[in-house]
C-alpha cells in the first residue's frame, strides 16, 4: 500500500540532490572543528543581524542539513535569552518559591 507521504519525502529528496550547495568549505565543515567561528556567527545573529547578509552560503547548506541548522538555531536562541537575563539580578527571587 502506497504512503501518501511517499510523494512529499520523494520531492524533499529531489530537492536535496538537485539544489544542496556544494560548497566544499561547508561540506567539510565540522561543526566541532569550526565552534569558533560558528559561535562568532550566532552572537552576531543573535544581536539581530541576518546570516543571510553575513554569510549566505551557510544559511542555504542549514537548509538541508537539518542538525547543523537546530544547532545553530538553539545557540542563537540561548544567547538571546543570556542577552535578556543581562543586569537580571537573581538574589530577588523568593526562595521559597523554588521549592
Amino acid at each position: 500500500m502506497s504512503n501518501p507521504h511517499d510523494g512529499e519525502e520523494l520531492d524533499q529528496l529531489l530537492d536535496f540532490i538537485v539544489n544542496a550547495p556544494a560548497d566544499e568549505t561547508l561540506i567539510k565543515m565540522d561543526c566541532n572543528d569550526c565552534c569558533e567561528k560558528i559561535s562568532r556567527l550566532a552572537e552576531q545573529v543573535a544581536n539581530g543581524a541576518e546570516l543571510s547578509e553575513i554569510l549566505p552560503e551557510m544559511q542555504k547548506f542549514m537548509r538541508y542539513w537539518g542538525d547543523c541548522r537546530e544547532e545553530f538555531e538553539a545557540l542563537v536562541a540561548v544567547l538571546k535569552q543570556e542577552k535578556a537575563l543581562e543586569g537580571f539580578d537573581f538574589s530577588e527571587l523568593d526562595n521559597s518559591s523554588l521549592s
